[in-house]
């Protein structure tokens, strides 16, 4: 079988590892700093107990494909899968091949690319030396006939009603709210809730609860409209960026965890916390969509149908969940999968057995799908796929013999179920502070909360000129505020969760004595590019509003400016970068106000502003306060500084590798500064959350 490590259990998998002639094939994905997964947490945690005799796995063998980005810098490549696998080793497991490394990164396919040279070079040679060796056995008769029985579908689908004269492609908007259907789809949404996420009670307060199990239930998500949506880079600037507030208002209605011993805190999320967001597909892609279908499952698109999951089918897919169980064909589509995504090459593999041959394109369209399917076209694949960024909307345009009705289309609605993946959600650092937000609560709202995020819309063309668009971010831009304080209906309505981030051991200490600015016990540097400003924004805010409650005033400084402050605020000193700070330079009206009150320092860094060169962050971190490092050395290691990094993956491995350059030049050498960083780490006063 095939599951998540968390889905499985920390004891479970510890159990199949003790299992006589067990064998374990895992694949495990580094994300932040280095960092495991949500999906391997516990399960880690377990694996590093101290408790576990070293013995735990010494009837185990495995083999391991860690993942990974080279961006992140050669210590953080796929740091989490080389742990996992040291960590086995320790407890006596053995490896039956060589570690596998995919990068994001590779060529024609990313990971794949990298998978189908480990699978082909070690794990296949690997298993088939065994297999002739009788150390691995194959699965015994009654279990291959399964395996090769092809009438075992994935799904059965029943259409049991059909569409009413008044239903339409706008009802579909909002049929996970429709009463007939809108159990079947909180079911489904459980699915996505990332393991982490946070619950709340009926009048949306934040559970909180000492027993950590009861925090990995999977709940219904959240729902929210959007107040506020505007743009905040110029209008004639190449990206569109958005400032968004949405108003949290209840929860999706559906069986709620019982938590014991459950109490609620006023503060409804933390500052660096993260929103996860469900997103929908535009109706017109979904109305492109099915007509590139053939006929026979067009024409009951608007019609309920009956969805049941063949249990005993084997061939399941991690990138899918069972679909709701009674929906229309085009809420599904609008709601649930992912047509927007790039079909893998096993998918191509998969719909080429669809081509109908008495197209007179058939046989040919058969065969060019099972050649970009193969290892050997993976540069087609590339090239056709990757690159021009063909979905499975263009894929099925494209390949018009898989919906030829002549003799019959061999396409059916239940291959077509089991084939598309579902929509993943997708997750926005939260740009707001909770305890800002609440003293600024406005009077009309009357429940919930709200929380603010700032997305660049994914936008731009192929090198042959084909436009795209990003999933989630688009579907954001689309949304028209309003100030509706329900969530009973409408197409506006957002999905969402929300889960702790990389910075959730912001410090919050007070002074003895303070001062307005210098307020709390330990400073914080801040860097970030781009829309890594949105944490970082969320993490500075918070600590306004606890001198706000507290009753610190503001000292006015009208000789204070931007582009230096040597004798301001060196509670908290943000390093930003942009291109242009007449253009993309996000919040800057706010930072510039609180550098006027020296509640703030601000290090820009507006890469295309320069007469010459350009000016990244890491550069203007170097040559602050005197240069050569010398504010990385006065705020980590003489004021005893927290420092939290937020962008773009290469320019934080740049950033972290100036702090650690400064460092070295103090303490003497590499070694000593990576280990200082390692317990700033432990102690959550140095953290990354970084993206590729």
């Amino acid at each position: 079988g095939q599951c998540s490590f968390d889905d499985f259990g920390a004891d479970g998998f510890i159990s199949l590892g003790q299992q006589q002639n067990s064998l374990l094939l895992m694949f495990v994905s580094t994300t932040g700093d280095a960092e495991q997964c949500t999906s391997i947490a516990s399960t880690w945690s377990k694996l590093l107990s101290k408790s576990l005799p070293h013995t735990t796995f010494q009837h185990c063998q495995f083999a391991l494909f860690a993942l990974g980005d080279r961006a992140y810098g050669p210590d953080a490549y796929c740091a989490a899968g080389r742990k996992v696998a040291a960590r086995l080793n320790q407890l006596s497991a053995i490896p039956i091949c060589t570690l596998g490394y995919g990068d994001d990164g590779s060529l024609n396919g990313g990971v794949f690319a990298d998978l189908d040279v480990w699978l082909e070079g070690q794990l296949f040679p690997t298993l088939k030396a065994m297999i002739g060796g009788g150390q691995l056995k194959l699965l015994d008769a009654s279990c291959s006939s399964a395996l090769d029985d092809k009438e075992i579908k994935m799904y059965t689908v029943k259409a049991i009603r059909q569409a009413d004269a008044a239903e339409n492609e706008n009802v579909a908007l909002h049929e996970w709210q429709n009463e007939r259907y809108q159990q079947h789809y909180a079911n489904y949404f459980k699915h996505s809730c990332p393991t982490t996420a946070y619950q709340y009670n009926g009048d949306i307060k934040r559970r909180i609860t000492s027993n950590a199990n009861q925090l990995d239930c999977k709940t219904h998500p959240l729902l929210g409209r959007v107040s506020v949506n505007n743009r905040i880079t110029a209008d004639d600037w190449i990206q569109n960026t958005r400032h968004i507030r949405i108003n949290v208002l209840s929860a999706m209605k559906g069986d709620a965890p019982t938590l014991s011993g459950a109490s609620v805190t006023e503060l409804p999320y933390q500052a660096g916390d993260v929103a996860t967001i469900l997103p929908s597909n535009p109706s017109s892609l979904v109305s492109t969509f099915l007509s590139v279908l053939p006929t026979a499952i067009r024409s009951i698109a608007d019609g309920t149908i009956h969805i049941q999951y063949n249990q005993h089918h084997t061939q399941t897919s991690m990138n899918n969940h069972p679909w709701p169980q009674y929906c229309t064909l085009r809420g599904l589509l609008t709601h649930c999968a992912d047509i927007q995504s790039l079909p893998e090459r096993e998918d191509l593999f998969a719909l080429s057995s669809f081509c109908n041959p008495n197209h007179e394109d058939g046989n040919d369209h058969r065969e060019k799908l099972i050649s970009l399917s193969e290892t050997s076209g993976a540069a087609l694949y590339g090239d056709y796929i990757i690159r021009e960024k063909r979905n499975w909307v263009d894929v099925l345009y494209d390949f018009d013999s898989i919906r030829f009705e002549e003799g019959g289309a061999k396409l059916t609605l239940e291959d077509l179920l089991s084939l598309l993946p579902s929509l993943a959600p997708r997750h926005f650092s939260i740009a707001s502070s909770p305890s800002f937000i609440q003293m600024n609560r406005s009077p009309t709202v009357s429940n919930g909360f709200a929380l603010e995020l700032c997305v660049a819309v994914v936008e731009g063309s192929t090198p042959f000129g084909r436009p795209y668009t990003g999933c989630c971010s688009k579907y954001l831009e689309s949304i028209s505020p309003c100030s509706d304080q329900t969530t009973s209906d409408g197409s506006d309505i957002v999905r969402l969760w929300i889960h702790p981030g990389s910075f959730s051991n912001l410090p919050l200490d007070i002074r003895e004595n303070p001062s307005p600015h210098h307020y709390f016990t330990t400073p914080v540097l801040y860097v970030g590019a781009g829309t890594g400003i949105a944490p970082l924004r969320s993490l500075i805010l918070e600590r306004e509003a606890i001198m706000m409650q507290n009753g610190a005033t503001s000292i006015s400084s009208s000789a204070t400016t931007v582009e230096g402050n040597r004798d301001g605020n060196d509670d908290n000193i943000l390093v930003f970068g942009c291109r242009s700070k007449a253009k993309d330079y996000y919040y800057g009206e706010e930072w510039e106000e609180f550098v006027k009150t020296k509640r703030l320092r601000i290090i820009p860094a507006f890469s295309r502003d320069q007469k010459v060169g350009k000016l990244y962050v890491q550069r203007a971190l170097r040559e602050a306060g005197g240069g050569s490092g010398e504010l990385i050395v006065q705020h980590i290691l003489e004021h005893n500084g927290a420092v939290y990094i937020a962008g773009g993956s290469k320019m934080a491995r740049a950033v972290k590798d100036e702090i650690v350059e400064a460092l070295t030049n103090t303490l003497g050498s590499e070694k000593t500064a990576k280990k200082l960083l390692n317990k700033l780490k432990r102690t959550g006063k140095f953290s990354i959350e970084a993206w590729s």
